[in-house]
């Protein structure tokens, strides 16, 4: 009896569960019909998806490390004592940084290609005409009262060098371009100029014809 009177207990509790789980467990939320539209789904193509906006993670940029901007170095030389003057008040007008820097006369050779001086600043203006014509283009007019009218094509550390230019201006008939040491005298000096930007480099390039025994090239800044 005892089995039987438990048997039914169970069996009711059972049932008073079943009919009562509304009651017992909590309800799920009513899903309301605006909130799903079959109308609005639609599928994307890849496309699509790629063009969809991307969410960036911000990260930490790294820190920016600044290095030391080199100083570019130009020498401008070699001077004879004359010409060193004049140098040193061009470079003082053009407000550039400038040390003087004394040569030995083997640092201090430089040779030069060039066409003797003419007669007058017209013949030598005809002739820079007719050599450009001619596809020479690296030339001026030497304005120096020694070498005036004279037309130079280039200065040379290197004599190899000035030979080379020599035997190619001859080759495209400039017959009477010469070769020779320019640099005369006891003392020869240069000018270190430091920071120099384009517009000063152009500058101090506009000075060759009063300076035809000097050259313009970078160098160490030491």
């Amino acid at each position: 009896m005892k089995k039987l009177f438990w048997l039914l207990v169970f069996i009711n509790l059972g049932l008073l569960a079943y009919f009562n789980v509304s009651h017992l467990l909590p309800e799920k939320p009513p899903i309301s019909s605006h909130e799903i539209d079959a109308h609005k789904i639609q599928i994307l193509s890849s496309e699509q998806i790629a063009a969809l906006p991307k969410k960036t993670v911000k990260t930490d940029s790294p820190a920016t490390v600044s290095t030391p901007t080199k100083s570019t170095c130009y020498e401008w030389g070699v001077f004879s004592d004359s010409d060193l003057t004049n140098a040193q008040s061009a470079a003082s007008r053009l407000a550039l940084k400038h040390t003087l820097k004394e040569q030995s006369y083997q640092q201090a050779k430089r040779f030069w290609v060039y066409i003797p001086p003419l007669r007058s600043s017209t013949e030598a203006q005809n002739r820079v005409t007719e050599l450009k014509i001619a596809g020479i283009e690296d030339l001026f007019v030497v304005e120096e009262q020694k070498w005036k009218n004279a037309i130079s094509f280039g200065i040379f550390a290197d004599e190899q060098l000035a030979i080379e230019l020599l035997n190619t201006l001859k080759r495209k008939g400039v017959k009477e371009v010469v070769k020779s040491l320019r640099t005369r005298g006891n003392n020869h000096s240069s000018l270190l100029l430091r920071d120099l930007n384009d517009t000063e480099l152009a500058e101090i390039n506009k000075l060759k014809p009063d300076f035809p025994g000097a050259d313009l090239h970078k160098t160490s800044c030491n």
